[in-house]
């Protein structure tokens, strides 16, 4: 009876918070992504931080203020970001073809961090996703939170629900940056494709 309930429980003791078997995985994870000199990211959802490294080097850091999950949480592994999507995503001014023939000038215009939204989710493999927002200080971005509340409470409740019924994994991730500078900055900091993994509290 006590092997039973030994081969039951054991997964979850070994991925307790601080034990040498969860240490020992972060280091495994972060040493293969270390390996190379792209950039990776880390979601330290206990320390309360992200984190953007290079070569084990950090590189940059944002403190989080608070953060919410709904869904499971998953074992520890590689993740890969296969978007970024927001309501208003940043654009270039188009340029449209044979304008240039007619004698006008154009200067490519650069996205600027101001440019960059505050309000978006990270589109994660694995079936995660991570809302990011910033702390609203203005009326507008009160009203976007108000549309984050129904977005959080009704919709992904409802998402998680189908998901659970389809077999397929789900996890959402809801959190919250102090400023919109801190927002805007770690959306520009994290490009489609990079890697990185999310350590769970």
């Amino acid at each position: 009876m006590l092997f039973i309930l030994f081969l039951v429980f054991a997964p979850s003791i070994g991925q307790e918070k601080d034990s040498p078997a969860r240490l020992n995985l972060l280091l495994k994870e972060e040493y293969s992504l270390a390996k190379t000199p792209a950039l990776y990211f880390i979601f330290d959802l206990d320390g309360k931080s992200i984190v953007l490294k290079s070569k084990g080097m950090v590189i940059q850091e944002w403190k989080i203020e608070s953060v919410h999950s709904w869904g499971e949480q998953r074992l520890l592994k590689t993740l890969t970001l296969l978007k970024k999507s927001t309501l208003f995503p940043p654009q270039r001014k188009k340029i449209k073809p044979g304008e240039a023939e007619q004698g006008n000038t154009f200067e490519l215009e650069a996205l600027e961090l101001k440019d960059m939204p505050s309000t978006y989710a990270l589109y994660l493999s694995e079936g995660i996703y991570i809302y990011v927002r910033s702390n609203p200080k203005k009326f507008i971005s009160g009203v976007r939170s108000i549309g984050h509340f129904f977005n959080w409470y009704l919709w992904v409740p409802l998402r998680n629900l189908g998901y659970k019924l389809r077999k397929k994994p789900f996890t959402a991730i809801d959190i919250k940056l102090a400023g919109k500078e801190e927002s805007q900055a770690l959306y520009w900091a994290l490009a489609d494709g990079t890697k990185g993994f999310v350590s769970y509290p």
